[in-house]
């Protein structure tokens, strides 16, 4: 009968250890690569001296969500798609209703907000329930270190959801 409690609370601890790596494992954001159609394009920003493009998209449903609430809800998930800009043959960019014109699409950034996710991380470095991931145009990942290269910026924003553009528009 001794052993009973024992052997319980033995199992307890492996199903606990057990479902934090699994958290951990499923800490992953999704590959929007290709699947366009699941997104809203709501703003794009050019970068003249680097001759790029950055479009914002952000998934319907939570924009959806959003767009009533005001609030980036969980399962949101905010890509940023960058771009070369075209050039015009003088030194500038081709331009279009006052953008520049899309040339070669070069990385896709995602940054995807889920209940729990995050808590593996530093507080002081943790983004609230955010977590990133960078991948090429065609859809292959790019290692990073979220840590290193995405949360330190993104913890300056903390007062917008902890990202740079898309909070804004839910305010108007």
């Amino acid at each position: 009968m001794s052993r009973l409690p024992s052997a319980l609370f033995g199992l307890a601890g492996v199903c606990i250890a057990a479902n934090v790596f699994a958290a951990d494992a499923t800490s992953q954001p999704v590959n929007p690569v290709g699947n366009w159609s699941e997104y809203e394009m709501i703003l794009q920003t050019d970068q003249p001296l680097r001759g790029t493009l950055r479009q914002v998209y952000v998934d319907k449903t939570s924009w959806q969500t959003a767009r009533l609430t005001k609030q980036l809800p969980y399962g949101t998930k905010l890509v940023a798609r960058d771009f070369e800009a075209v050039p015009d043959g003088k030194g500038g960019w081709k331009l279009q209703n006052g953008h520049f014109v899309s040339g070669k699409a070069t990385t896709v950034l995602i940054q995807q907000k889920e209940k729990g996710w995050g808590a593996t991380h530093p507080e002081d470095i943790r983004t609230g329930e955010w977590e990133f991931a960078i991948f090429t145009a065609a859809g292959a990942q790019i290692p990073v270190d979220p840590e290193k290269d995405c949360m330190p910026c993104h913890k300056e924003v903390a007062t917008t959801d902890y990202n740079f553009q898309v909070s804004r528009f839910l305010l108007q």
